[in-house]
């Protein structure tokens, strides 16, 4: 029994937890602060960096390398004089290397490009986490107001039913069925009480324990969508984040197969320092050219080019499908949009009609025109057109965020607004 109580009031412990660190937010507000501290967002821009620094460290390849070495030599012969310490500077540098440098700099650059439309697909994953997140949250609200009113509703009938039973003991059945309705009320307000709670414990992890105090400002959602799918899924093109980075993976491919064939080609450096090795020349200046001529290496070669190739032919593949599969996400996320609206504008009629039409048996029940049966019923009916109301309205507004998502321009958006309210 004790448990039991204790999960009754779990969601509200957790929702008290949660008031106290309370902010005054609204959902764009919610959204900068995702944008700007979310660790997945820290963690992408991180591995940008790192994919831009090593642009310099492939590019490092191509200057001369300058070293210094220190040898001290010994010489058995008892004859301390020929003892010698010789410090060398060094320099080499390549003079040919069959195209595997620019091969490894080219396949840096393709990198750091993916990763920066990653850093783009990653913001308008997280941006698109704390809407809906932010949506669910006023949603829950909302629903267990509702379920709140459609509780009082039924205790409100069930004690006109208990006058009525106490004076008129063959009003016992409806007694019990209004008690049972009332119950079932009950037990539908601690579910949404309970989705609330999951609601709110969620948020608050997507912005970092900074739980806004109240929704607000859910209309004011950024960014354009055009008036037609077609045009919509014209955004659907190589400059789209998602394809963009499968591009960018394939020119790191097509690099990693330069890069395999340069095994076929000589290379050819360029040193230039002292010669610390015993012999006549032990501490001279000494410039020397080096040619490495593949001739045989066991098919390891053949092989790489071979294994390289193939990651390219399924990289090719990859952006295809990748055209194929944003096109049908975005339309397919145009189409929950729209039918999310047709759903709001249904919803708000039948709300509207259904609250009349139980005002309307309630009295009529009162003078004896309409059973109990009757009016519960049509206060079920009511609180299943309210819900469903409330649901379409937020899910209109969480599938235009999807939308704009699929369109690769939700979290742009965002920043487009915040730099303009910085600026202006």
């Amino acid at each position: 029994m004790q448990v039991s109580r204790l999960l009754k009031y779990t969601p509200w412990l957790a929702l008290f937890a949660l008031a106290g660190v309370a902010h005054a937010q609204t959902m764009t507000e919610a959204v900068y602060i995702a944008l700007e501290q979310y660790p997945s967002i820290l963690a992408s821009r991180a591995k940008s960096a790192a994919a831009d620094a090593d642009i310099t460290r492939a590019q490092g390849a191509h200057y001369p390398q300058v070293s210094w070495s220190g040898t001290q030599s010994t010489y058995g012969n008892g004859n301390s004089g020929a003892n010698s310490w010789i410090q060398s500077p060094t320099v080499n540098m390549n003079v040919w290397a069959g195209g595997k440098i620019q091969a490894d700099v080219d396949r840096s650059k393709a990198l750091s490009s993916a990763s920066q439309q990653q850093q783009k697909i990653t913001k308008d994953e997280v941006a698109l986490l704390v809407i809906e997140a932010y949506l669910n949250w006023s949603r829950g609200l909302d629903l267990v107001k509702l379920a709140k009113e459609n509780v009082a509703t039924h205790q409100k009938i069930m004690n006109d039913i208990k006058k009525i039973s106490d004076v008129d003991r063959g009003r016992g059945a409806d007694l019990s069925q209004a008690r049972v309705r009332y119950e079932n009320a009950t037990l539908s307000l601690q579910q949404r009480e309970a989705e609330l709670g999951i609601a709110a414990q969620r948020l608050n992890r997507m912005l970092l324990g900074k739980m806004p105090s109240k929704p607000t400002g859910m209309n004011d959602m950024p960014g354009t969508i055009p008036a037609k799918a077609e045009q919509a899924a014209a955004e659907i093109n190589d400059r789209h984040p998602v394809i963009a980075q499968k591009i960018a993976e394939m020119e790191a491919a097509r690099a990693n197969v330069d890069n395999a064939k340069s095994q076929y080609s000589p290379t050819v450096n360029v040193s230039y320092g002292k010669q610390t090795t015993q012999g006549s020349g032990q501490g001279d200046y000494i410039a020397q050219l080096t040619v490495n001529m593949p001739i045989f290496s066991g098919g390891s070669t053949v092989g790489a080019v071979d294994q390289a190739q193939g990651q390219l032919r399924a990289l090719e593949f990859e952006v295809k499908e990748a055209r194929l599969t944003q096109r049908e996400k975005l339309l397919s996320a145009w189409s929950d949009w729209k039918t999310a609206q047709e759903r709001s504008k249904i919803g708000k009629g039948q709300s509207a009609t259904g609250q009349s039409v139980v005002d309307s048996y309630l009295k009529q029940f009162m003078i004896g025109k309409r059973s109990l049966l009757d009016v519960l019923n049509v206060q079920a009916d009511q609180y299943s057109y309210k819900s469903n109301a409330i649901i379409a309205s937020y899910d209109e507004k969480a599938y235009r965020a999807r939308v704009l998502a699929a369109m690769g321009k939700l979290a742009i958006s965002y920043q487009i607004k915040q730099f303009q309210k910085k600026s202006g």
